[in-house]
């Protein structure tokens, strides 16, 4: 990836987070639904792109990883008993039902609001993947409807030095490295391209080939 897409990338983010505390100062959270919305047809064609490209969360968790990086402060692996596929989809189904609720007594809940509180707190001890792949409801959508998108990050063997700097720098730990070969499980790939900025040898792609 390109500096220059990488500097789009991060122009993207901080307009899309200064949207959502516009939208979060003046009690009008409930537009992002149809930001969700677009992020799920987005996805059906190219991938995750909300959750590298627009996501505050996400925008949110890298600011803090590039800190702890500067500080040396090592985070928490993600516990075993989160790991378990049914949890995020119980989140999402508690976050949906505590919406229509509220809706319905016409109660205001900034639910989404205290979703980025929440994963801002639990990603300032744990490893920011414990958020992205196993406890984002929205993520947990975002999963299945990926799977319609032909489009895929790969590496090419050939090319690949198997440093390992783009599995330590892959925010979701989705990058596999061995001696026979190398794969990124695109299923709950970011799409935020972390890996293409830091490869030397331009060994990964972006392109319609399925992994």
């Amino acid at each position: 990836m390109s500096k220059n897409k990488s500097l789009y990338r991060n122009i993207i983010q901080v307009i899309f987070l200064l949207l959502f505390a516009f939208l979060a100062f003046n009690g009008k959270m409930q537009l992002w639904i149809i930001v969700f919305g677009i992020g799920l047809l987005i996805s059906l064609i190219w991938g995750r792109i909300y959750c590298g490209w627009i996501c505050p969360i996400n925008t949110v968790l890298r600011t803090k990883k590039y800190i702890y990086n500067k500080m040396n402060i090592k985070e928490l692996d993600t516990p075993n008993f989160v790991k378990h596929s049914f949890i995020r989809w119980v989140i999402l189904f508690l976050f949906v039902f505590t919406m229509i609720i509220s809706r319905r007594l016409n109660v205001q809940i900034n639910m989404i609001l205290y979703v980025l509180i929440a994963a801002f707190i639990l990603s300032l001890f744990y490893d920011e993947e414990m958020w992205h792949k196993y406890l984002c409801p929205y993520g947990a959508l975002l999963s299945f409807t990926n799977k319609a998108n032909s489009k895929k990050l790969e590496i090419n063997n050939e090319l690949c030095s198997q440093c390992g700097l783009c599995a330590e720098n892959c925010p979701n730990n989705i990058i596999i490295i061995n001696k026979e070969e190398q794969t990124i499980s695109n299923k709950e790939c970011l799409y935020c391209f972390k890996c293409q900025d830091v490869c030397q040898f331009n060994a990964i792609s972006y392109n319609k080939e399925s992994i």
